[in-house]
């Protein structure tokens, strides 16, 4: 939630809002917006400010309380113009800052990881390529200034205050919103950014298939029939290198694995998936939001949805495979025939 200049605050200058926010194990978060200037920031003011607010939350008396922690911060966005030189590449705080509503950048940076690390593996296993490498700023920058932006036009709303805009009904509880949203990750301030203009995108293919998730968007977490017949969530199987191909399959769950893996359409998958460019993990789903069954889904190893096909086209899957690599590997880079020996190893 989000408290802006309550009226029990009478002493002092103003700090602005008063943001709240539930941590686990009972903990709560306060932040105050300080006024500008030099003044030194004391202890004793940042306990005034505690039992100020908690006083005015309770009608004036103080309930009883634990300070754990507290901190000064500055707060500002920095954003790098590279993030990759040569073998040097920036993630995290290096790379970006964002603080300017109170939003914090560990999710950005972890994100970040997720976009580097399978394509550091891949370079590293297979032979350096550049293009993949290169995809890495282009996508995480583009996302990361998006959020930057998004925030550069909220700040007006939310620390506005005054003129027409306080006497709109409801304004409050939108600023209340927006921050919030930040916080929980969702809307412009806090949703993970999507990589559908990404130069790893495959483009229009013939046979792409409609799903409740956007191309580029992270795939949302189904169970799935694993290649050894167990069932695992789809996110934990992300992380391991391999592209991940997920046949949607109504009624596969109630048996088996052994009683249709070589029926149907699975063989040919099967045999598509072990031609691929890159080592690939076949699995299977009971249902994906807004897909239809033997609809093909193409995830990254970070978990972003490449492609949905309808059914099994062994010729748009490699394209959008090859395509998620970078394009084709310069013939006789190093590990490049490995990498195609390599392709069935987990596809079977």
């Amino acid at each position: 939630m989000c408290i802006r200049d309550r009226p029990w605050r009478a002493s002092g200058p103003s700090a602005g809002e008063i943001t709240a926010r539930p941590l686990p194990n009972g903990v709560w978060r306060l932040d105050w917006l300080l006024p500008p200037g030099k003044d030194l920031v004391t202890p004793e003011l940042l306990l005034a400010r505690v039992r100020e607010t908690l006083a005015g939350w309770t009608d004036g008396t103080t309930p009883p309380y634990e300070l754990l922690d507290t901190g000064v911060h500055a707060v500002h966005h920095r954003l790098a113009r590279r993030w990759r030189a040569d073998r040097v590449f920036l993630a995290g705080d290096a790379a970006h800052l964002l603080g300017t509503l109170g939003t914090h950048g560990l999710d950005e940076g972890l994100r970040d990881a997720d976009n580097l690390a399978w394509k550091l593996a891949l370079a590293w296993h297979h032979g350096p390529h550049e293009a993949l490498l290169d995809s890495y700023q282009t996508e995480r920058r583009a996302i990361v200034a998006s959020r930057l932006r998004a925030a550069d036009q909220a700040l007006p709303l939310v620390r506005g205050g005054g003129g027409l805009r306080a006497y709109v009904p409801g304004s409050a509880r939108g600023h209340d919103a927006l921050l919030m949203d930040g916080h929980l990750g969702r809307g412009p301030l806090g949703a993970p950014g999507t990589y559908a203009d990404s130069p790893l995108a495959p483009g229009r293919l013939e046979g792409e298939a409609p799903v409740g998730t956007a191309l580029g968007a992270a795939v949302t977490d189904v169970r799935v029939t694993a290649e050894d017949g167990t069932f695992v969530r789809l996110r934990d199987r992300l992380g391991r290198g391999a592209l991940l191909v997920v046949l949607i399959a109504p009624g596969t769950g109630v048996w088996e694995r052994r009683h249709w893996v070589s029926a149907g359409i699975m063989p040919r998958l099967a045999a598509a998936v072990s031609a691929l460019p890159h080592r690939a993990e076949l699995l299977v789903a009971e249902s994906y939001p807004g897909a239809a069954a033997h609809t093909v889904l193409l995830v990254r190893p970070d978990g972003h949805l490449v492609t949905a096909l309808s059914g099994v086209r062994p010729a748009d899957l490699y394209t959008a495979a090859e395509a998620v690599l970078g394009g084709p590997v310069a013939a006789g880079a190093e590990g490049d025939a490995g990498a195609k020996a390599d392709a069935g190893a987990g596809s079977r």
